[in-house]
C-alpha cells in the first residue's frame, strides 16, 4: 500500500509524463496516497567565461512550466519539487528524505521486445529504496 507517490518528470519530454500522469493520479486515488512531481534541472557546469548567476531564473521557468502541464491535467492540488543535481540522485534523495514508498516513472519510447530504460530511470530502479513502477513509454 503507498501513502506517498513520487512522479518524476522532465518539463522537456512529454513522453515522461503523458503516460505516467495518468497512472499516477489514479494510484494516488486508488490508495488515497499523497502525489507529489519532481522535475530536475540538470547541473550546469561552472565554465570561467559565464557569468556567476548563469542559469538564474530557470528553476522558476521551470516551476510554471510544471504548474502548468499539473493544471492541465487537473491535477492542480498535487505539489511540485524542483531540484538541481544529478537526475538520479535528486530523485532518489527526495524520495528517501520525504518518506515516498512509490516512485512512478517512464521509460522512453520504445517498440517491443526492445522498451528503452535510460540511465537514470535504472539508476532509480536498481537504487530506490521503495517500489518503483515503470511506465512503457
Amino acid at each position: 500500500m503507498a501513502t506517498k507517490i513520487l512522479l518524476p518528470i522532465d518539463h522537456t519530454d512529454e513522453n515522461s509524463w503523458k503516460k505516467a500522469l495518468p497512472v499516477a493520479l489514479e494510484q494516488a486515488k486508488f490508495y488515497g496516497a499523497e502525489l507529489e512531481v519532481v522535475s530536475v534541472i540538470p547541473e550546469i557546469i561552472r565554465l570561467p567565461n559565464l557569468p556567476a548567476n548563469y542559469g538564474a531564473g530557470a528553476k522558476d521557468h521551470v516551476e510554471g512550466v510544471v504548474r502548468q502541464i499539473l493544471d492541465q491535467a487537473g491535477a492542480k492540488q498535487v505539489s511540485a519539487h524542483i531540484e538541481q543535481g544529478s537526475v538520479y540522485r535528486e530523485i532518489l534523495k527526495l524520495a528517501h528524505q520525504g518518506g515516498f514508498d512509490m516512485i512512478v516513472m517512464a521509460s522512453a519510447e520504445g517498440d517491443f521486445p526492445n522498451f528503452e530504460i535510460g540511465p537514470n530511470l535504472a539508476r532509480v530502479v536498481r537504487n530506490a529504496h521503495c517500489t518503483v513502477m515503470v511506465i512503457r513509454g
